[in-house]
Formats: C-alpha cells, structure tokens, sequence
C-alpha cells in the first residue's frame, strides 16, 4: 500500500511517517519542509497543500492530511495564512483525491473545534463553538469533509487531536515550554490561576488512535483522540518541577493583554473518547509517565534543534 502523508515533516507528521515506514508502507511526504531523513521506501516532494497535487496522488491508497498552520497563538498572527492553508489547502486535497485510486483520507482536525464545552465530556457531537481563527479553520474544513462524503461519496475521517505532546515536540507548545524553563532553572509561565483543565495525549498515543481510525474508522466519521487524565496548567507545571529536581514554583501571570486574554481560554476540556474506544483503541501512556519520559528526552536533547519538529 502506498501512502500519502501531507505535513510529515511536522511533529506528529514525521512520527506517523516513521511508524508506517517500520510497519513495511510506501510513503510519500508532501511538505514546503524538506523531510529530516531517508529511507529505501520514501518519497519526499516539496510542495504547498495548495498546489495541484493530482500527479502525486495517483499511485496513492490513501492520504494522511496533517499540514496546516498550526495553534492558536501562530494563527493569530497569520489569520489569512491560517485560513487559506488550513480550508482552502484540505480542499484542495479532497479536490485533487477525486478520480484517483485513493480509498481514504484522515483528516487532522482539533479539538479547538469545541471551543468552551457547553458538557463534560466533550463527546463527538457536542456542539462545537470555536473561539480561535485556528478553531474556526479547522472546523470549516470539517464542513467540507463531510460535503465531499455526502457529495461524492468519499471515505473521509477528521480526528480531533487533544493537546499532543511527546519527544521531538518544538518550543511552540505548552508542555515543552514549561521543560525548557525548568531544565534553565526558570520558573514556568503559567496564565490565568493555573486552574485550566487539560487532558494531554502521548504522541504514541495519537498514532496508534490515527491508525485505528485509518483501519476501522465508519465512512464520514469524526474521532476524539485524547487522554483522559486530567491536569490543571498549575498541576503541569508543577509535576515539571517536581521531574527536574529544581527549587522553584511556577509563576502566575494572570490574564490580560499582556499575558492571554481570558475570553480566548477554555478553561476546561475533557474529552469523551467512547467512540473510538468502541473501535478497540485504548491511550496507553498516562500523564506521569509520559511527562517524566518526555522531560527525560529534553534534557538529553535540549540544544539539538535538528531533533525538533513543529
């Protein structure tokens, strides 16, 4: 089977290349990012998702899309980017996968999609309320998603991604922003009171939930991918702290201009991962686990960027 994975030279992008590379798959990478390294049966081609990707499809099973600009924050200061890649680019890839042998696309989306939950736990069809130009995108290309499932009859399915982390993760994100500070000996930033409620998932743990759907996903079908071990931003912080052996406390900024503006926080988001439970998925890594072997990864490998990914 020959597989095509756009965004894989991003974080997850280039740990689901890797996996389906060790399971004997053919994989093509499109990305504007050269691929960091080779192997016998990859294929790497420097290309926008917004590009006519026809060609490169056409010995293609299926697709992985993944590229996108990525978080709230990096969305934010490039709003039409975010726009234009993230609707128009998935689009093109659902456009570009008509009339071609592929069988399936899986779709990244996130769990922005929800905005502020309205219940606990956020099941699949909660209604969704993003409150981020990111949020909004990913949504969107959702919409579309499901048009081209009703309209043509493809098999797409989107994942909602919870809060990934993992080894390799770049300095964008929360989790590897708050080891650099401990590992420096800095207290972690910490916004609002701290009192924010996350469940974080393991980059293994996504991949092995992306490859169930990609097995046994439903036609047009949307999955939460999450853990559901749940941790305050204050907590995190502090379990960093508590890993790294340092003598000091996270530091409470508040919400503000400044800072992060509270209206743009969730302050709770805990996932309802049933749905893909029912496919035979289970998370694997719990949260001190995968923190402490995270933290241990960073501080083996902080100061070599060419181990880091977006």
């Amino acid at each position: 089977m020959k597989i095509l994975v756009t965004g894989g030279n991003g974080f997850i992008g280039h740990t689901l290349v890797k996996h389906l590379l060790d399971e004997g798959g053919q994989v093509k990478v499109i990305d504007i990012k050269p691929i960091k390294f080779t192997h016998k049966n990859l294929e790497f081609v420097k290309k926008s998702v917004l590009e006519d990707i026809r060609w490169d499809m056409r010995d293609c099973d299926m697709v992985y899309h993944l590229a996108a600009e990525l978080g709230v924050v990096n969305s934010d200061k490039k709003p039409l980017n975010t726009l234009a890649v993230n609707i128009d680019g998935t689009v093109n890839i659902f456009r570009c996968a008509l009339g071609t042998g592929v069988k399936k696309i899986v779709y990244t989306s996130s769990s922005e999609v929800y905005g502020e939950p309205r219940e606990i736990p956020i099941k699949e069809d909660s209604q969704k309320s993003p409150v981020s130009i990111y949020g909004v995108s990913k949504l969107t290309a959702e919409m579309y998603a499901k048009g081209y499932v009703q309209e043509y009859g493809m098999d797409i399915n989107p994942v909602r991604l919870f809060n990934v982390y993992g080894p390799g993760q770049g300095f964008e994100w929360v989790m590897p922003i708050f080891m650099q500070k401990a590992l420096n000996g800095e207290q972690p930033l910490v916004f609002g009171d701290g009192s924010q409620v996350r469940c974080f998932t393991h980059i293994a743990d996504v991949i092995s939930g992306i490859e169930t759907v990609r097995k046994k996903g439903a036609k047009g079908e949307a999955y939460n991918i999450a853990n559901t071990d749940k941790i305050t931003m204050k907590e995190l912080a502090e379990l960093i702290i508590k890993f790294s052996g340092k003598d000091i406390k996270p530091r409470i900024a508040g919400f503000g201009k400044e800072t992060r503006q509270k209206e743009r926080e969730i302050m709770k988001r805990v996932p309802s991962i049933e749905k893909l439970r029912a496919l035979g998925w289970q998370p694997k890594v719990n949260i001190q686990e995968g923190i402490k072997t995270t933290y241990n990864w960073y501080k083996e490998h902080l100061g070599k960027e060419s181990l880091f990914y977006e």
